[in-house]
This record gives C-alpha cells, structure tokens and sequence, in this order.
C-alpha cells in the first residue's frame, strides 16, 4: 500500500475514505444522541425527579420523603444541570433552603450557565415586583451568604 493511498483514505479522496467516513458519522449521530439526550436521562431517577418537584412547591416533607427514598440532594437535572438547591432557592423556599443545606447541599454548584444558585437568586430578586416574593427571595439570599461563609 503506497502513501498516497493511505493520505487520500485518511482524506477521504478515494472510496475507502469514503465508506469509513460514512461509518464513522452513522455510527457518531446515535451514540452522541444517546450520550447527550438519554443517558443523562437515565441517571436522572423518578425519585430525583419528585425531589425537584417537591423543592419547586416548597413542599418540605416532600424533599424529606424523597432523599430518604434515594433521592441525590446534589443531583443535575438533565436540562440546565442545575440542583435542586436552585430550584427551591428561585421559588423562595427558605426552608427547604435551609433543610437542603443542612442534607449536604453544595451552596458553590454551579449550572450550565456558570452561575450558583446565590446569583441567580440574586438576579431573580432584582427582576421581582411582588413585594411578598422579593422578601421570600431576600431570605433565601440570606440563607444562602450565611451557607457560602
């Protein structure tokens, strides 16, 4: 086998290149699919998502059903990879804020975005009208200070 043979099928110039880079790319678009869309998916449990949902409500015994059931206090969501720290923390959960941190929370995770869930309450508290949420909110942001000490 000469070089220019194997540079024009490293290049994909001659059939051989051309059938390995077709392999490569139907094999690459169902393993990245599954990388990217199901396997996050699957790490993500029912229990994990009754945990969020619970968070999200402001539903405490909920929370506390779910991480005595398995839940990940710490766990991504598949979405925006944030925990639920932040979910309970942008809906002005203070005491499940509260309960989290003391089960382990990471008060320093941060999303996809890059920010931990002090900011983004934070930037949620500046966006804020209703006078009743923006106190739930400055709670949180306390609680939240207090925890990155």
């Amino acid at each position: 086998m000469s070089f220019q043979t194997i540079l024009y099928t490293l290049l994909g110039l001659n059939r051989a290149g051309k059938i390995l880079y077709t392999s490569l790319f139907v094999l690459a678009v169902p393993v990245g699919v599954l990388y990217l869309v199901f396997l996050p998916r699957w790490q993500f449990t029912d229990e994990d998502e009754r945990l969020f949902r619970a968070a999200r409500h402001g539903d405490l015994p909920g929370v506390e059903r779910s991480v005595a059931a398995g839940a990940h206090v710490n766990g991504l969501a598949p979405i925006d990879r944030k925990t639920v720290l932040f979910r309970a923390a942008v809906f002005g959960h203070a005491n499940v804020v509260q309960w989290l941190l003391a089960h382990g929370a990471d008060a320093a995770a941060r999303g996809s975005d890059g920010r931990t869930a002090l900011e983004v309450v934070t930037a949620a508290r500046a966006d804020e009208k209703d006078p009743a949420a923006a106190e739930a909110l400055e709670r949180v942001i306390a609680i939240l200070s207090e925890a990155g000490k």
